[in-house]
């Protein structure tokens, strides 16, 4: 009979250990934001028990999407830049980040972590997504925030939970999602060179020289966007560089974090 008795109270001990875990997930306070006592989050556990840890807590899943049509025929064997592409590319994210923040705000939080981007580009249209985990700051047992950064709007930051709260211990706060991005046409080599190249393994110079002005103007871009944003460096930068693949012949160099 003692045993059972002791086997009871070990079960007890869990739930009420379960109970305060959850608590501390914030799952009990999320009832001001949702009215439902629940949260949505594809961040992992020990991430949301770090994220925990500086003061901040998940709400649920927010995307945003932005769809903008490109010009026919800029794709068109040509030199230099695709700007019509370029332009559509931004315009596309400028959307989708908006629409994110307004999901963000609308759920009280004072942040997206965690923000997974996907590009997808075709011969007519640009397209931006954009998932992350809104995240607000908890309460202590005054009612008080424990997040102490003010932010005007929602910031967007594609750093782990686990990264944020490294960052965040060292004094470093995220501002905003920013990228940089080039469309080049790599210029035709003659008709001379591509018979006498057929049969040769060699650079072929065209295409080199159009990713290193891609890359340029790409990076110089990225740079003038996290002025804007009142940074002082990007951490954890993303970047892609391949032929576009219904256009072989343009070099797409794109670059965010």
């Amino acid at each position: 009979m003692s045993t059972d008795m002791t086997s009871l109270g070990g079960t007890e001990n869990k739930e009420t250990d379960l109970r305060q875990l959850g608590q501390m997930l914030g799952v009990g306070q999320n009832s001001r934001a949702t009215g439902t006592g629940r949260t949505t989050s594809d961040l992992s556990l020990d991430e949301i028990l770090l994220l925990h840890s500086v003061g901040l807590e998940p709400v649920e899943v927010v995307f945003g999407v932005g769809c903008v049509s490109i010009s026919a025929g800029v794709w068109v064997w040509s030199t230099g830049p695709v700007t019509d592409a370029h332009d559509a590319f931004h315009r596309a994210l400028d959307e989708a980040k908006e629409s994110i923040r307004q999901q963000a705000h609308a759920a009280k939080a004072v942040g997206v972590l965690g923000v997974d981007v996907e590009v997808r580009c075709s011969h007519h249209r640009s397209v931006v997504v954009v998932t992350g985990t809104a995240v607000r700051s908890c309460t202590d047992e005054a009612g008080q925030d424990r997040f102490k950064v003010g932010y005007r709007s929602p910031f967007l930051c594609d750093l782990s939970a686990r990264d944020f709260a490294v960052l965040t211990t060292a004094g470093w706060y995220p501002l905003d999602l920013v990228a940089g991005v080039s469309y080049v046409h790599a210029p035709r080599r003659t008709l001379g060179t591509a018979i006498g190249q057929s049969t040769q393994n060699v650079e072929l110079t065209n295409y080199t020289e159009t990713l290193y002005q891609a890359r340029e103007a790409a990076m110089e871009e990225l740079q003038s966007h996290i002025s804007q944003a009142g940074g002082t460096g990007l951490v954890d930068a993303k970047i892609v560089d391949r032929p576009v693949r219904f256009a072989s012949h343009v070099v797409e160099f794109l670059t965010y974090g």
